[in-house]
């Protein structure tokens, strides 16, 4: 099978806590003039000590403000972490119709790829695979995409526009809207790799084919994600 292993990267920054040390500053009593003038000179050399480092705290705190939001990054390869094993997750229309991993060959197909990279995806991300071309019972043609958790948390739903194609110029995916929600995904729990379908017109079946890691173009934009938290 085709495997492109292709990164949609939502990182979760977390600000990180600045810590600031008080400095002491000791006048030194003297009845010398001289003495009196030098001390005031080293303690207003300390309070402007104090005062840069209470800027650069400030600077750094807002530095921190900025990375706290949530970012999607660029198509990247694979990093294995320091991550567990994924598993295998049935979409919940499937769950509900009976569908196991065991009980269906689609299914334990799919597990075999997993379990041959469990380490797939980047820690702190949600990473799309574009994985192969189906053919579907009615006749029409989809591309098989694993969506990977590597998350904080359980995802509940994420919305993004999928662009797919090459650097050519050549696109199977134009800002297509993507939506994968509880209703008939499930919860998308950590560290899994759930399996979802985009219908793709027969003529660009060949555009996917001559794919590499080195021509593609994938993009994700406008994303809306929500945790189950």
């Amino acid at each position: 099978m085709k495997k492109l292993l292709i990164f949609l990267a939502l990182a979760m920054m977390i600000a990180g806590c600045s810590n600031s040390n008080d400095e002491e500053v000791t006048e030194e009593v003297s009845t010398d003039d001289e003495t009196e003038e030098t001390s005031s000179e080293e303690e207003t050399d300390a309070a402007s000590e104090v005062d840069t480092t209470d800027e650069e705290v400030e600077n750094n705190e807002e530095a921190d403000d900025s990375q706290s939001e949530t970012r999607v990054g660029t198509a990247g390869q694979a990093t294995s972490g320091d991550v567990p094993d994924l598993k295998l997750q049935v979409q919940k229309a499937d769950e509900e119709a009976g569908v196991t991993i065991e009980n269906n060959e689609m299914y334990s197909q799919l597990n075999e790829i997993i379990k041959a990279d469990p380490k797939a995806g980047i820690p702190n991300d949600f990473s799309v695979f574009p994985n192969d071309i189906v053919y579907n019972e009615d006749g029409s043609t989809s591309i098989l995409f694993f969506g990977v958790n590597r998350l904080r948390a359980p995802i509940q739903s994420i919305y993004f526009e999928l662009t797919l194609g090459n650097q050519n110029g050549d696109y199977i995916f134009e800002g297509m809207p993507v939506t994968l929600d509880e209703e008939y995904m499930g919860i998308i729990e950590k560290d899994s790799a759930v399996p979802f379908l985009l219908d793709v017109d027969p003529e660009d079946e060949g555009i996917f084919m001559e794919l590499t890691e080195e021509n593609i173009d994938l993009r994700l934009d406008n994303y809306d994600l929500e945790l189950d938290e």
